[in-house]
């Protein structure tokens, strides 16, 4: 095995450490994707403006004690809000985040882009330039923040969002470029009925396109029931698993990779899809 896998803190049935931890160590995961105020009670924290050095520490702490890495410190807040006092709060928590990633020695800070509707609505105006352009201004000013705080920041493309399909994801990263920004890839979030069917030529343009810049991958899994797209256990829907892990393998041997919106129960299914397709990769023992 040369992927180092993990799960996402908050799909777990009990949002405690100890639960977490106890998730990782019965199936091997080496990583988290975590996003604290998402993740703690409510009681606690509700945004990014709470962190402080104490409490980042005492996470950190909890970490280390288990040997389990922070993939990706997840800020899954809308960066192009129209509302100019909500996207302000946003990007401030954008810095908050990339302040706090040096803390909790995660790889990267994760986003998607948002969308133009508040909070995270469908709309065609996502696939506009005018929503492109706000992305990338937003984008601007994170990486700006990163590069002053020696932090790496992260976008996920996604098929509802400005960041809709391989070329979308250039455009952003010519325009911003900048050395901080990076690509988390999910396969699935690019997959809509039209080009299920084309997952090798998404996968040989992202390669083509930004591939040195994909820094973690998500695992999830599609299907189209009654005409919607819906997400079930990895290897059970239309991803092409033996493609992807390859894809993945060949790309960024030894990458974090998460499995997202998968549930407990759903995990063994999940594990047995991807260490199948993982048995037919050469592993390169370093």
């Amino acid at each position: 095995m040369s992927i180092n896998i993990g799960i996402r803190a908050h799909d777990v049935s009990k949002h405690t450490f100890k639960h977490l931890f106890s998730i990782t160590a019965n199936y091997g995961f080496t990583n988290v994707q975590f996003a604290p105020f998402k993740f703690l009670p409510k009681e606690l924290i509700t945004d990014s403006s709470q962190y402080s050095p104490g409490l980042l520490n005492i996470i950190d702490q909890k970490f280390k004690e288990v040997g389990v890495n922070i993939s990706v410190l997840g800020n899954y807040v809308n960066m192009i809000d129209y509302d100019r006092t909500v996207r302000e709060k946003n990007l401030q928590s954008y810095q908050n985040s990339l302040i706090a990633e040096k803390f909790l020695h995660a790889a990267v800070v994760g986003s998607e882009t948002g969308s133009v509707l508040s909070p995270n609505g469908y709309t065609p105006q996502n696939f506009t330039d005018s929503a492109l352009l706000r992305v990338i201004d937003s984008v601007k000013q994170i990486t700006s923040d990163a590069e002053k705080l020696g932090a790496l920041f992260a976008i996920e493309p996604g098929i509802n969002h400005p960041l809709y399909d391989n070329y979308a994801v250039r455009r952003v990263l010519d325009a911003v470029h900048s050395p901080n920004l990076f690509v988390i890839f999910d396969l699935a979030n690019l997959i809509s009925r039209d080009n299920y069917k084309d997952q090798s030529t998404i996968l040989n343009e992202a390669a083509r396109l930004y591939g040195p810049r994909i820094c973690t991958f998500h695992l999830k899994d599609i299907d189209f029931i009654n005409g919607k797209k819906v997400t079930v256990p990895f290897g059970s829907g239309l991803i092409d698993v033996e493609r992807y892990i390859h894809f993945i393998n060949q790309l960024k041997p030894y990458t974090f990779a998460t499995f997202e919106a998968t549930k407990e129960d759903q995990l063994d299914s999940a594990l047995t899809a991807f260490r199948q397709a993982e048995k037919k990769e050469k592993t390169i023992i370093i």
